[in-house]
């Protein structure tokens, strides 16, 4: 396997997809540094695994990181919801330029083989059907709401393009769309729909509050399924050629708000609340190209990654109280 025997870098192995991502880089037989901040933690002990805590923004911290690794996945973020991004947004941007441009850049300084970097479906304009990669730099992206961080992360693939051009680093690019699963923010001031659906349910809210009218449509994508195309990508398209890695099918919230009551077998009034910020109405990626370059596509339905991320929640987090 391609990972078997490599020194890996998890930058932001305690977060939603950087827990996954060392898990399976483990299996594969990979020597693994993630790093963690603040007060989320790597959770899992393994003899291939050195968990490093560490600000990534602190350059020399960020030096240490990457040194004497064949690979780094870029997964370190801070988490926002539409409540925090409409009531900050130049925050969020700020943070998001900040740590990445200074984590794309220092890939090629340490002279790592291959960097992988999240990019974001906040890329695409608004063409009211699923995007495909070549729209990625067409026209503006979604306005006002998406018109900072889309412009962004388009910085983002650029300088990744640079630096894949300058430098002996191979850059691999991936777009996902709205992911979800165990170890994600369950914040209800930061995280997204997903895990405040979850929190609500479980806390028996009644009547059941959601965000919006309930219109808007969204591909979910399970964390698993994102960290398998991830490593792949990284594999065999480490080429600064950007794949849309997410679910095909497309759900209203008024869909997804019905499957997650349904498996805490809740019957509950619910209500929704146009004037309450819920972002973009439509945001649907096409995953063809992965499918044909990759051999990828998402194998979890909503349903059962909703199962499993309810479970974990559960477990871990929280208890249904109805």
């Amino acid at each position: 396997m391609f990972y078997r025997g490599k020194n890996v870098l998890v930058a932001g192995g305690a977060g939603l997809v950087g827990q996954s991502l060392v898990r399976k880089l483990l299996e594969q037989g990979a020597f693994v540094r993630a790093t963690q901040y603040t007060t989320r933690k790597v959770l899992l002990q393994h003899a291939n695994l050195e968990v490093m805590s560490c600000d990534l923004m602190d350059e020399n911290k960020a030096r240490a990181a990457f040194a004497d690794m064949d690979i780094v996945f870029l997964a370190a973020a801070r988490v926002r919801g539409a409540k925090e991004i409409q009531a900050n947004p130049a925050s969020l941007i700020l943070d998001y330029l900040y740590i990445h441009s200074k984590l794309i850049v220092l890939a090629a300084e340490m002279k790592v083989d291959r960097c992988s970097f999240i990019s974001s479906c906040y890329i695409y304009p608004d063409t009211g059907k699923p995007n495909v990669e070549s729209e990625g730099f067409q026209g503006d992206p979604w306005i006002p709401t998406n018109y900072g961080i889309g412009w962004t992360t388009r910085y983002l693939e650029t300088l990744c393009r640079y630096s894949h051009m300058t430098s002996k680093t191979r850059y691999a690019i991936v777009r996902p769309n709205a992911y979800y699963g165990p170890h994600d923010n369950f914040n209800l001031d930061q995280c997204h729909v997903i895990p405040a659906l979850i929190v609500k349910a479980t806390q028996g809210m009644n009547p059941f509050e959601v965000w919006g009218d309930g219109k808007q449509i969204r591909s979910f994508t399970y964390v698993d399924d994102l960290v398998d195309g991830l490593m792949i990508n990284l594999d065999t398209n480490a080429t600064c050629s950007p794949v849309n890695i997410s679910a095909k099918e497309a759900y209203t919230i008024k869909d997804l708000v019905s499957v997650i009551l349904d498996i805490l077998h809740l019957d509950v009034s619910v209500t929704y609340d146009p004037e309450k910020p819920a972002t973009i109405p439509y945001r649907v990626s096409d995953p063809a190209k992965a499918k044909e370059l990759l051999g990828w596509e998402a194998r979890v339905s909503l349903r059962d990654g909703l199962m499993r991320t309810i479970d974990w929640y559960q477990k871990h987090i929280g208890r249904c109280q109805t």
